[in-house]
């Protein structure tokens, strides 16, 4: 797992990432696969409940389950450059005292996260060495529902993953792109209990919500 590195993270995901993240969301809301997502638990039941995401950089995907009713939310991530303007969009949607931010790798440290009603990992395993240990995590957490992002095993995107591998290993960044294979995710969850309740494929990306057996 030392090829993935917090300056690795940084580099790919630095402040000024952050920030024209937060100019799209200002202007257009969630888009593609975190708005699939939202629609998706919102249509399951998000009033009163908690929410656990992890790696969800400035926040969007909180911020829309907690006006669409969810109760509290907390995001764990593995460097600190979306703080700001996380809590920026955070005070500007009057969510203060609702959004708890940690700094933390929740596949290495888990236990020190408390549990919440949903786990989201949006895009996120495809950026961490480790997705049984990841996937573990999440169902270990939740109690109701985990929902996850992840790239197509498709070739064309094995290959496109591997040579931005090359590319990361030439200029020495610590940092690896992986598409873990999917069937070997949904045995982890299915050790935990649960089962996929809801599938979105696309050309690059594929969404699913497990919830409990």
């Amino acid at each position: 797992m030392s090829c993935c590195t917090p300056s690795g993270y940084r580099t790919i995901f630095g402040a000024k990432t952050a920030e024209r993240e937060a100019r799209r969301y200002r202007r257009k809301g969630l888009a593609g696969t975190a708005r699939w997502l939202a629609e998706a638990l919102e249509s399951a039941g998000v009033t009163g409940r908690s929410v656990l995401e992890v790696g969800g950089g400035i926040g969007g995907l909180q911020i829309e389950l907690l006006e669409a009713g969810a109760d509290r939310a907390t995001n764990v991530e593995i460097i600190d450059t979306y703080e700001r303007v996380a809590e920026a969009l955070i005070a500007e949607h009057d969510l203060g005292g609702r959004v708890e931010r940690r700094i933390a790798d929740f596949g290495a440290g888990a236990a020190e996260t408390p549990a919440a009603d949903l786990v989201i990992l949006h895009r996120v395993i495809c950026c961490y060495p480790d997705a049984g240990a990841l996937m573990d995590a999440a169902c270990t957490h939740a109690r109701e529902r985990v929902a996850i992002t992840i790239p197509r095993e498709s070739a064309w995107i094995r290959l496109g993953s591997g040579m931005a591998n090359v590319w990361f290993r030439m200029r020495r960044i610590g940092f690896r792109t992986y598409v873990h294979p999917l069937d070997a995710m949904l045995a982890v969850a299915g050790s935990r209990g649960f089962q996929v309740a809801d599938h979105e494929r696309g050309a690059l990306w594929q969404s699913l919500v497990l919830e409990r057996a």
